[in-house]
């Protein structure tokens, strides 16, 4: 039969209902909710899309939906842009020396807190100073690009609260290296806003601060013109428990207040928007993320135009797999996790990603978690080709409404913060922490009680003898930095009032970053709110581990036929919080049970069966312990509503798939006489 002849005309045609409810049979797929209060349908249509018009708009079109052109897809890849994070600063050297000889693509470094909060190695703890780079002076800069061509290699540097210190060492080392600084490129960016909603202080006004960073664009603008020198970073947000819905908002409230103290300073609105660089971390929920970032665009192209009606940026997007779904234990999933989230992100249309090594978590990463991360990028990039295709996901109906959903809702919310005065007030009054850990109780709940999984932490967790996998690493301590402290008795020659100007002067005469920011607060105030409170969602989970270590759950199953999918329940909740589980099959009478927990000694027993055997069995099977104490829970959802009942013949608890982990097994340990602190 020739194919131009095939009709379909004979089939009827079938009702969209009927479509949704067979896919809801056949997959167990149904509509639900997401904590951005998006409500999920199991099968989108055309319809769902028709009311979009901008759907066919092409790459570089005026809401930059699809990107910034077809050059970009055909042309370039993503920047590999994998950050160094070591304290030293000359094995930080050798480890980029060696990652640019295997395919990363930009020279990326992880600045330490004490460096983002504008403290020097001597200032700060060791906690501040253990993980990434603290550039202090223009020795550290010489020594971090030791035989590294910046004029071929882009930067990537979030100096938190200030760059102002860091330009001006680099400006110092272009002049003894004989180097056109106009060729650096990359970016050597502050995030004065994140930062302070980050740890709760700044050392200056955040006013003062928002003059470094028109300082730093201005300087950029006229002798670095490929330098980006302002983030704007959804990070902290994403850290401390914020949905993809507060990110958007936060990230366009931050830029909005960024660009109009920047005007306000005589920098025009064309001369700010090529030096910003939107800076994103990715979680695991794929269509979500991807929805992100493509939404993300849209809302900018719309900021832009309320500046200027003719006005057009592309935003440069970097993007960070999500530290916050890192977890200690069985941390090779750590890798698996990192993976689906780099693919969201180049999807989404990242510019620039970094892959967190999968043992990030524990301590400054291994040369083999680095180079596994870099890697990832290199198989992506030359193996799926994913970013030869111009806007993977679009002409998707899930994630086109997906992305329209998260659109409306994050403009939303960004009016409803510059109504009420702007991104900093509403930090300084801690509606956006409020926010934000409201969000966070909601999600910790969710993962307490195992709705929003995490494979290896709330499923599938691993064994206790196998779950840990830390990479043994010497401790670092801070005397291995060293750092030629500069007193104000050097200075004696300086005027106390120093303009920005002065201090890019200054970098080659040995003063550090630290001795700048100090003068620098003898004219102004330092600025502090409420911090957020960062949370990482496996935490709960591996501290109450440390408690269930070499402790065991006896599971019965009974007769039933619904008591092996009952013992499986059992057997994911108490492995998820550390137990060994040991289970025996096809009991049929209550002697059988008593016998069974009188020779093997557990922690507690779990029953499984139907309501009417388990009601049978167990009744008369606990007559044998009325002297002893013996913990015994029974599953299944049927059995909520008798849960008093239940417990008046002696069993611990009911429990079912939602039921809260964390305070279930805090009940057992309180029983057992065992002290918890989670």
């Amino acid at each position: 039969m020739k194919t131009n002849t095939l009709s379909f005309h004979e089939f009827t045609r079938t009702p969209k209902e009927d479509w949704a409810q067979e896919v809801s049979k056949n997959t167990a797929i149904s509509s639900k909710e997401t904590l951005e209060n998006i409500f999920l349908k199991p099968l989108y249509f055309e319809s769902d899309t028709a009311h979009l018009d901008y759907l066919q708009q092409s790459p570089a079109g005026i809401d930059c939906l699809r990107g910034a052109g077809k050059e970009s897809y055909i042309l370039g890849e993503w920047e590999i842009t994998q950050k160094i994070d070591l304290p030293s600063i000359k094995e930080s050297n050798k480890l980029l020396l060696h990652s640019l000889r295997n395919g990363q693509n930009t020279a990326a470094f992880t600045c330490s807190e004490a460096m983002r909060q504008g403290k020097d190695v001597d200032e700060a703890t060791e906690a501040e100073v253990a993980s990434g780079a603290t550039i202090s002076t223009l020795e550290d800069v010489a020594h971090l690009f030791q035989h590294v061509a910046l004029e071929a290699v882009p930067l990537f540097l979030n100096t938190g609260c200030t760059s102002v210190p860091l330009l001006s060492f680099l400006k110092a080392y272009c002049v003894d290296h004989n180097f056109n600084m106009r060729q650096l490129k990359g970016t050597v960016g502050m995030d004065p806003l994140g930062t302070l909603a980050e740890y709760g202080r700044v050392p200056l006004s955040t006013r003062d601060l928002y003059d470094h960073l028109a300082y730093a664009t201005r300087l950029a603008h006229s002798n670095v013109p490929e330098l980006k020198t302002i983030i704007v970073s959804s990070i902290p947000y994403h850290n401390s428990g914020a949905n993809a819905v507060q990110e958007l908002a936060y990230m366009l409230a931050t830029g909005v207040q960024y660009i109009d103290e920047c005007i306000k300073r005589g920098l025009s609105l064309h001369q700010v928007l090529p030096h910003m660089t939107f800076s994103f971390s990715v979680s695991s929920h794929l269509f979500m993320e991807i929805s992100k970032l493509r939404a993300f665009r849209m809302l900018w192209a719309n900021v832009v135009r309320a500046f200027d009606d003719t006005a057009v940026s592309v935003p440069f997007i970097h993007t960070e797999t999500s530290h916050l779904t890192q977890s200690k234990e069985d941390m090779y999933t750590n890798a698996l996790r990192s993976t689906v989230q780099a693919f969201a992100s180049i999807v989404g249309g990242a510019d620039s990603l970094h892959i967190e090594p999968y043992d990030s978590v524990t301590s400054s990463s291994s040369q083999f978690a680095h180079r596994l991360a870099r890697n990832t990028h290199l198989i992506l990039q030359h193996e799926t080709h994913i970013s030869k295709v111009m806007d993977p996901a679009g002409g998707s109906w899930y994630v086109e409404a997906y992305t329209h959903e998260l659109m409306t809702k994050a403009w939303e919310l960004f009016g409803n913060i510059e109504d009420h005065g702007g991104m900093e007030e509403a930090l300084k009054q801690g509606r956006i922490q409020d926010e934000v850990e409201q969000m966070k109780v909601k999600r910790q709940e969710d993962i307490e009680c195992r709705i929003e999984r995490l494979i290896g932490v709330t499923h599938y967790a691993p064994k206790q003898q196998d779950a840990s996998q830390e990479i043994k690493s010497t401790p670092f301590k801070k005397e291995e930095i060293k750092m030629d402290k500069y007193s104000d008795q050097n200075a004696s020659e300086f005027s106390s009032n120093l303009s920005l100007e002065d201090y890019t002067k200054l970098a080659s005469k040995g003063v550090t970053a630290g001795w700048m920011l100090k003068q620098m607060a003898k004219q102004t105030q330092p600025d502090s709110v409420v911090p957020l409170t960062k949370w990482r969602a496996a935490e709960k989970f591996e501290k109450i581990r440390v408690y269930t270590k070499g402790m065991s759950i006896g599971i019965m199953e009974l007769t039933d036929p619904s008591s092996r999918k009952k013992a499986e329940i059992a057997r994911s909740l108490f492995e998820s919080a550390g137990f060994a589980c040991e289970t025996i099959k096809n009991i049929d009478s209550y002697v059988e049970i008593a016998d069974w927990m009188n020779e093997q000694k557990h922690e507690a027993y779990v029953i499984c069966g139907s309501d009417e055997l388990v009601e049978k069995l167990l009744t008369k099977a606990m007559t044998y312990f009325e002297e002893d104490s013996v913990y015994v829970y029974v599953v299944g959802e049927e059995h909520v509503s008798r849960k008093t009942q239940w417990q008046q013949k002696g069993v611990m608890s009911v429990i079912h798939p939602k039921t809260n982990v964390i305070q279930c097994v805090k009940k057992l340990l309180c029983a057992l006489e065992v002290e918890v602190h989670v």
